[in-house]
């Protein structure tokens, strides 16, 4: 793959636009370990955001990650963030996590530990069985095996979508996702001013492509739902789950199913946090993945993969 443009940001990162198809490029934002880190470099964490937050909402979690020796790409899938919105776009999540891949592949990222929020954690666990050489470990933050971009807690976004064609949506689109984002936190404190702006910027900047865009993810489906194929996934699975607030977040039953069908599976609570983890409680997120890479210096044996499910 090629990238098309690298941009040198004010800290350690750079932000890379790479195709992946005629017409489709994803936004990724790079970190590299601190050259401090004596023991060298450990596992890759690749990190991917749901529809709303993109890069932005990880700023408090790759900094840290960074620093203990591991390199950090958060991945904006097609259609999220500064990513292209092609109105033609396959935006079924079995292709969006393809494309993650691909960016990968660029890379040449394996053995990664990846983390999913909202719709992302659905894409996390298709890469994992769909390209399992890249990866080592899964961490699920809040989010679990849905089919459609547009269920779960990504209707914040998707609830929108038939008002975005109407004068004054500019405004109405920021309020609705400033109230989304408190209604969904513990402690709504975190939503400020400047972190509305940055969460509704790429709906708000493009009213019209974000219309149809949100409209091809709700149609977008697989051929063969994710629960048929969790069985697949080998390497270990970690859910975090916000316990003060329930709202948008995984459901139950998905839950459930996670535990009855993933053979390497444990679920975690967090105190004082909502749906979005990453932003109320990133200490706990940056805990977790620093565990589940511990473990990720050998590739997962995919032969060990059985035959048919539990």
């Amino acid at each position: 793959m090629m990238i098309l443009l690298l941009l040198i940001a004010l800290d350690s990162a750079t932000v890379a636009h790479v195709a992946v198809a005629p017409r489709e490029s994803l936004t990724v934002r790079r970190t590299q370990p601190a050259s401090s880190v004596a023991d060298g470099v450990g596992a890759p964490v690749v990190l991917l955001p749901g529809l709303l937050g993109g890069t932005f909402g990880f700023r408090k979690v790759t900094p840290d990650i960074a620093a203990a020796g591991h390199a950090t790409y958060v991945i904006e899938p097609l259609g999220v963030g500064t990513s292209s919105h092609p109105d033609d776009g396959d935006y079924s999540l079995d292709a969006q996590a393809d494309r993650i891949a691909a960016v990968l592949d660029t890379f040449d990222v394996t053995n990664a530990v990846i983390v999913g929020s909202n719709f992302g954690a659905s894409v996390a666990l298709r890469v994992a069985y769909r390209h399992p050489k890249r990866v080592a470990a899964v961490l699920l933050l809040d989010g679990g095996p849905v089919e459609r971009s547009s269920t779960g807690g990504a209707s914040i976004a998707m609830r929108m979508a038939p008002m975005l064609k109407f004068f004054g949506a500019r405004g109405i689109a920021r309020s609705r996702i400033a109230s989304a984002l408190r209604e969904y936190s513990a402690d709504p404190a975190w939503v400020t001013d400047a972190v509305i702006d940055e969460y509704a910027k790429p709906i708000v900047n493009d009213l019209g492509g974000a219309a149809r865009v949100l409209s091809e993810m709700r149609r977008a489906s697989v051929n063969t739902p994710l629960a048929e194929l969790l069985w697949q996934i080998r390497q270990p699975v970690r859910l975090l789950i916000g316990s003060a607030n329930r709202q948008g977040g995984i459901e139950s039953s998905e839950t459930t199913l996670l535990c009855q069908r993933i053979p390497d599976f444990a679920v975690d609570s967090v105190a004082s946090s909502g749906a979005y983890l990453h932003e109320e409680q990133p200490e706990v997120v940056v805990r977790a993945i620093l565990s589940l890479a511990a473990g990720a210096r050998q590739a997962v044996d995919v032969s060990a993969v059985i035959a048919s499910p539990r």
